[in-house]
C-alpha cells in the first residue's frame, strides 16, 4: 500500500510534467463569444488572451505529435484546416498564426559573394523564412482620411498601440505615427504606409524596432509575386553592399485586416548609423542624406553638376531626407553637400584611373566597391526605374568627417522583368543606360580602364556565387510555399482607397515566380536569361570556381536587451540610448530586441509555466526520494 502510494505520487508528478511541458501560443481574431484553444490528442485545451496583447493567446497543454488551434463557441468547435507537427523535444511552439499551416520555413541562404563593405548592424528585421504580424490601434478618423485621399496633407494618424509579433519575438510601442507612403503607389487602392515609432511619444529615449526609428509597409501592388523587392535586397546584402533590410508582415489596423506587406527600412539618421556605422547611434560622421528621384527623361536626379545655384537642384528630384548630425544645414545651405558632390564628380576624369597604382580620384569621393555592387545589381536585376537607367530611387549620404559619400539604391518592386521593355534581360551593360542620358556616376567606373575591369569582375563574381537559377530557384520554391497562404489571403482583402485595384491571383503568384504570367517574365526565367547572356557577353562560365571567401567578423548585432554587441568579441560596445516595450513570453530567444533597454516584459505566461514546472520538479524529487 505504501509502495502504491509512492508510485501513484510519482505517476501524478510525471503526468503533471506531461500536461505542462509545452507552451502553445497563437495570434487569432475570434469573434464575439468565441474562445481560442489547442486540440492535442483529440482534447481541446483553452488558451488565454495574454497580457501582452488581446489577440495573442497562450497556455500550456500536453505535448503531442500533432496539434490544431481551435475556435470554439459553446459546444461548436472550428479547428484549423491544417494539422501542425510539434518539433521533437520542443517545450514551446513559438508564436504562431491561426489558419497558417506553418510558421518558420527552411529557406536557403544566398552565398556571400563579398563580405560587407561597411560594418553593419545585423538584426532580425532582415528575415526571409517567416511572416510576422503587426497589429495597430490607431485613430480611425485619421486613417479614414488617408484612405479617402492618400495624397492629402494630413498629420500622422496617432497609433496608440502597435505590436510586432514574430515566432520568437514580441515588441510593443505606444505613441507612434502612421501615414501613407510612396508616390505612384498612392494611385492604388491598397496603400503603402510609413511608421514613425516616436511621432507622438513623450519618452526621453527613442523607441526602436531593430535599431530603427521608422519603417515602411510596402504594399507591393505592382508585383504579382510579392518577392522581387525582397530578393533584390537580399542579393545586395549577399553581394556585400550597404543596403536596406526587409521582411514580410501581415497587418491589422483597428481589428481590420489590411493584408500582406513588406516591412522595410525608411530613411533616418538611425538607418545610416545602422547600415554604415554598425549601429553606433552617436556616430559623429553621419551627415545629410538625399533622395534621388526622376520625373521625366529631362528632369531626373542624374547627379550632374548644375552650377552653385541651389535652385538648380529642385526638391522634386533631390530631396533632403535627413540632416543626420550636420547642424550647419538650414534652408539656405541644405543643398550644399549635394552640390559639393556633383562638383567633385564632374571634375573626375575616368580615363585617369588606369590601373591599381593609378586609381584616379573617384575613391576620394565614393567607395568604389559599394557603388559598383549597386550598379551591378541594378544591371543584373534590370532595375529600369533605378539609379542607372532612370537616375532615381537612391540615397546619397555624406560622412562629415571623411567628406566621402555613399550611394544606397532602393525601391525594387519593378525588377526581374516587371514592367521592363523587351530585351532588357539580354542587353549588355555598356548599352544599359538610356540613350542620350548623362550618368556621371556610372561613367566614373565603366569609362575607366581600371574600374571597368573591376566592375566586370564584380558582375562575374555575383553571377558565379548566386545570381543563377541553380541558387535562386530553391529560394523561390521555398518562398512560394511560405507565401502562398498569405498571398491567397491578401488577394481577398479589398483596398481601402478608391484607386487602382489589382487583379492578381494566387495562380499568377505561383506561376510568375518561375515563368511568364499576365505578360510579365517570371523571376526564375529572368535570372536564367540574364545570367546566361552576361556570361556569354563577358566570356565566363557561371560555375562557382572562385576561391573560398574568408570569414567575416565585422559589424555588430543587437542582444536581447537591445545593446549593440560586437560580432568579433561578443562584448557590448554601446548601451542603448533608446527604449521600447518588449515581450518574450513564448520566445526561446529575444535576439534583435528593438531598443537599447527593454522597458517592460510581458512575463505572465512565462511565470505561469515556470511555476508549474517548478512545482512538478519538486513533486518528482519528493516522490523519488520517498521511493
Amino acid at each position: 500500500m505504501k509502495l502504491w502510494t509512492y508510485t501513484s505520487l510519482f505517476s501524478i508528478a510525471v503526468s503533471a510534467i506531461s500536461a505542462a511541458d509545452v507552451q502553445y501560443s497563437v495570434v487569432a481574431f475570434p469573434k464575439s463569444g468565441e474562445t481560442v484553444g489547442v486540440s492535442v490528442g483529440g482534447q481541446v485545451y483553452n488558451l488565454a488572451s495574454s497580457t501582452f496583447h488581446s489577440n495573442l493567446f497562450t497556455g500550456s497543454a500536453p505535448a503531442g505529435d500533432t496539434y490544431q488551434y481551435v475556435l470554439s463557441s459553446g459546444s461548436a468547435a472550428t479547428p484549423e484546416t491544417t494539422t501542425r507537427s510539434l518539433a521533437q523535444g520542443a517545450s514551446s511552439t513559438g508564436n504562431e498564426f491561426y489558419g497558417r499551416s506553418k510558421t518558420v520555413y527552411d529557406v536557403p541562404s544566398l552565398p556571400q559573394a563579398y563580405n560587407p563593405i561597411y560594418p553593419t548592424l545585423f538584426t532580425n528585421l532582415n528575415k526571409s523564412n517567416e511572416i510576422a504580424t503587426i497589429i495597430m490601434t490607431a485613430n480611425q478618423t485619421a486613417i479614414d482620411a488617408y484612405n479617402k485621399d492618400p495624397l492629402g496633407d494630413y498629420k500622422d494618424a496617432l497609433v496608440s498601440e502597435l505590436v510586432y509579433i514574430s515566432n520568437k519575438e514580441t515588441f510593443k510601442f505606444n505613441g507612434a505615427g502612421l501615414s501613407t507612403s510612396g508616390q505612384s503607389t498612392k494611385d492604388f487602392a491598397k496603400q503603402s504606409w510609413a511608421i514613425d515609432f516616436n511621432k507622438y511619444s513623450n519618452a526621453t529615449e527613442k523607441a526602436l524596432l531593430y535599431g530603427r526609428t521608422s519603417l515602411k509597409l510596402r504594399a507591393e501592388e505592382t508585383d504579382m509575386t510579392f518577392a522581387r523587392e525582397k530578393l533584390t535586397l537580399d542579393c545586395l546584402a549577399a553581394a556585400g553592399g550597404a543596403t536596406l533590410s526587409s521582411s514580410w508582415v501581415r497587418v491589422f489596423i483597428n481589428g481590420e485586416a489590411y493584408g500582406l506587406f513588406l516591412l522595410m527600412d525608411d530613411s533616418s539618421t538611425h538607418l545610416i548609423e545602422d547600415i554604415l556605422y554598425g549601429g553606433d547611434w552617436s556616430a559623429a560622421g553621419v551627415g545629410a542624406t538625399y533622395k534621388g528621384n526622376a520625373l521625366s527623361p529631362t528632369v531626373e536626379g542624374n547627379l550632374v553638376y548644375a552650377t552653385e545655384d541651389p535652385t538648380k537642384y529642385p526638391e522634386d528630384i533631390y530631396k533632403l531626407q535627413d540632416k543626420g548630425n550636420d547642424k550647419s544645414l538650414n534652408k539656405t545651405t541644405e543643398m550644399q553637400p549635394l552640390i559639393d558632390f556633383t562638383r567633385q564628380l564632374a571634375a573626375i576624369d575616368p580615363t585617369k584611373a588606369t590601373d591599381a597604382n593609378n586609381k584616379g580620384a573617384i575613391g576620394d569621393l565614393l567607395n568604389p566597391e559599394n557603388t559598383m555592387i549597386h550598379l551591378a545589381l541594378n544591371f543584373l536585376t534590370g532595375s529600369w526605374d533605378g539609379l542607372w537607367i532612370q537616375a532615381s530611387n537612391y540615397y546619397l549620404n555624406q560622412d562629415m568627417l571623411t567628406k566621402k559619400y555613399t550611394i544606397i539604391t532602393y525601391d525594387f518592386d519593378e525588377v526581374f522583368g516587371n514592367g521592363a521593355e523587351a530585351g532588357l534581360d539580354t542587353v549588355a551593360y555598356t548599352a544599359f543606360a538610356r540613350a542620350d542620358s548623362q550618368r556621371p556616376v556610372v561613367d566614373a567606373f565603366i569609362k575607366s580602364p581600371y574600374y571597368n575591369q573591376q566592375f566586370q569582375d564584380i558582375v562575374k563574381t555575383i553571377v558565379k556565387r548566386f545570381f543563377k537559377p541553380s541558387t535562386i530557384d530553391p529560394i523561390l520554391a521555398a518562398w512560394t510555399e511560405m507565401l502562398k497562404e498569405d498571398i491567397a489571403w491578401t488577394r481577398t482583402i479589398a483596398g481601402k482607397s478608391a484607386g487602382q485595384k489589382t487583379t492578381w491571383t494566387t495562380a499568377d503568384f505561383t506561376t510568375n515566380m518561375n515563368t511568364t504570367a499576365q505578360g510579365t517574365i517570371g523571376i526564375s526565367q529572368w535570372v536564367a536569361s540574364r545570367s546566361a547572356a552576361v556570361a556569354k557577353q563577358l566570356n565566363f562560365t557561371t560555375d562557382d570556381d572562385l576561391p573560398v571567401l574568408g570569414p567575416y567578423t565585422g559589424g555588430n548585432t543587437l542582444d536581447s536587451n537591445g545593446n549593440v554587441v560586437s560580432r568579433a568579441s561578443g562584448q557590448a560596445i554601446q548601451p542603448s540610448g533608446s527604449t521600447t516595450a518588449q515581450s518574450g513570453s513564448n520566445a526561446s530567444t529575444n535576439s534583435g530586441a528593438s531598443g537599447d533597454k527593454a522597458a517592460s516584459k510581458d512575463s505572465a505566461a512565462s511565470t505561469l509555466v515556470s511555476g508549474l514546472s517548478t512545482g512538478v520538479a519538486v513533486a518528482v524529487a519528493v516522490a523519488v526520494a520517498m521511493i
